[in-house]
This record gives structure tokens, sequence and C-alpha cells, in this order.
């Protein structure tokens, strides 16, 4: 089992790298709950666990991929801890593959290390340009249903239904894309803890799995709602709005008040292009569960919703 954490910078690898140390990491009134449940039921699950490898890097905005002395600085920070490095990358465009080229090349030259890729493009860009760069495929590629106003309904029904068992799987339970990604060199494969639960049997195609707590994405855009904070009425939603990264700033939560179900007191927030869901008690106990199983190789802990400025 792996345990990796993801860093906003290099200053957050400066000392020990103990999970109890990036418990109260979260400084959001809002989800800071969220991520202090998550890490004291970890510790107290698995020990104080000492990570192995750290990711770095963006997701879901090409406007948050980092600048190239930023990924120097952390691969620095990493190689004095001994720690493996992981880059995530985000969805792109043009712009976006222009930006992540140099962080290939510095990651290539700097003894090399894996890529998370959530664009075929980018794949292509690493296998015909940096093959030595291990390729991840992440969660963004990863179709599965992912609303948790309704899922979990199914995750908690007095008996397991079909619908469950169909609401489990995804993409990757087909044997031809799983052939797909092996023929691409493609060994790991990223997913979320969803609220209705993992069917993980995909694993039997060869595949090694990695996923993220103590958040989940529900989904993400080109257009976000932070950037048309300024811009007119008839101006806002726009795809391409110059960038100023009012996600740093802005945080919005959102409850279920009009659900016909008993979960109106569970949250979900969007932070800049992209919705995310936390974990719950029950859905934390259920990837306690496959990660004991052997199920999951992977565990990354990001202490914040992963939509920070890279320093």
């Amino acid at each position: 089992m792996e345990w990796s954490l993801h860093i906003g910078g290099a200053h957050e690898l400066a000392s020990e790298l103990w999970l109890s140390r990036f418990v109260e990491a979260d400084r959001s009134q809002l989800t800071q709950p969220w991520s202090e449940l998550a890490g004291r039921l970890l510790v107290t699950e698995f020990g104080d666990i000492r990570f192995t490898h750290c990711a770095f890097g963006n997701e879901f905005c090409e406007h948050l991929i980092p600048s190239v002395s930023a990924l120097q600085t952390a691969l620095t920070a990493a190689q004095q801890q001994q720690l493996s490095f992981t880059l995530l990358t985000p969805y792109v465009s043009n712009e976006g593959i222009a930006a992540l080229r140099p962080l290939f090349e510095r990651l290539a030259g700097n003894g090399g290390g894996e890529v998370v890729f959530n664009d075929w493009g980018v794949l292509n860009l690493l296998r015909r340009d940096f093959p030595t760069l291990i390729p991840i495929q992440g969660r963004l590629l990863n179709k599965s249903l992912r609303d948790p106003r309704v899922t979990p309904m199914y995750a908690t029904a007095p008996a397991p239904s079909s619908a469950l068992n169909v609401l489990q799987r995804s993409n990757l339970d087909c044997e031809s894309y799983a052939a797909l990604l092996t023929g691409l060199g493609v060994q790991t494969v990223e997913t979320d803890n969803l609220p209705q639960g993992n069917d993980l049997s995909f694993a039997q195609y060869g595949l090694r799995i990695a996923t993220y707590a103590p958040f989940g994405f529900i989904s993400t855009s080109r257009i976000c709602m932070a950037a048309g904070l300024h811009y007119r009425k008839a101006d806002k939603f726009q795809p391409g709005a110059p960038c100023r990264h009012e996600c740093q700033t802005h945080l919005l939560e959102y409850s279920y008040t009009n659900s016909p179900f008993g979960n109106r007191d569970q949250k979900f927030f969007l932070k800049g292009n992209s919705y995310f869901y936390a974990h719950t008690e029950s859905m934390l106990h259920a990837l306690f569960a496959q990660i004991r199983a052997g199920q999951i190789a992977r565990l990354t802990w990001q202490p914040r919703l992963p939509m920070t400025v890279a320093h």
C-alpha cells in the first residue's frame, strides 16, 4: 500500500511527513470538519501514516498549471525527503499542452516520475516525446455516476439491488478498454471513493487502483463561475474568460434543502470550475475495507479541496 500527499508547494515538505501533521491543514470553516473527520479515522484505522509519495499540480484547470520553477522546487524537496513524485495534470487546450511541455522536460531531466493525465492529448504527448515518464489515467477519465444527492440512497437500501451494482461500475469494467490502456503503457488508474461505493473488479485486467481522500469530484467545466463574478450578467459563464485566480478566495457550499430523502444535512462544494463532495464516515469505512482487502494500491491525501495555486 502506497500513501501519497498532495502538496500545494515545497514548503509542505519541510518537516516530518506524518498524516497527523496534515489533518488540520485545511483552514476553511466549510470543509475543515470533513478533512479532520477523515484524517482522524484514517489514523485510528491505520496508525499515523508516513507518506512515501507526493503529488503536485492540479487536475481541474489549466490556469492552475504550476510554473517550471515551482515544479523544480517541489521536485527538490521531494528528493530530499526521498519521496516518489507524481505530477497531476488537467484537461487542456493547445495552450495548456504548451504549458505542460516544459514541466515534462524538467521532470524527465530530474530523474523522471509519474504523470497523471486527464486528457488524451496529454497521454499522446507523453508517449511520443517523454517515454521515460510513467503515465497514470486520472479520475476525470473514469466515467462514473457522481451525484451525491441521490446515489447514497442506493447504498443504504435494505438489500443490494441491481441498480446499485450498475451505479458502482465505470468504463474501467470494459475489458477492451482496459486492454487499450495497458497497450498504451498505462498500468495504474485513479478512481474516486464514490458515495454509492465502488466495484473494483476491473483490477482483474491487471490495472493498479489509486484513489483520493477526503474529497471527491462531482463535475468540472471550462466555464468558471468564480472567474465571472466581476462581469455583467450578459457576459458571465463564457469559456475562455480571463482568469485572476478568483477560485483561491471563493468557495460555495450547497445543501440539499429540497431533497426528498433523509440527506439534507449533506453538503457539496463549488470551487472555481469544479464541484466536490466530502467523504462521509460510512464512505470512509467502505474505503478502509477495500484498502484492507488489498484492492487499492495507493491513497492520495488531499488536505484541501484540490484547487490550490502551486507555490
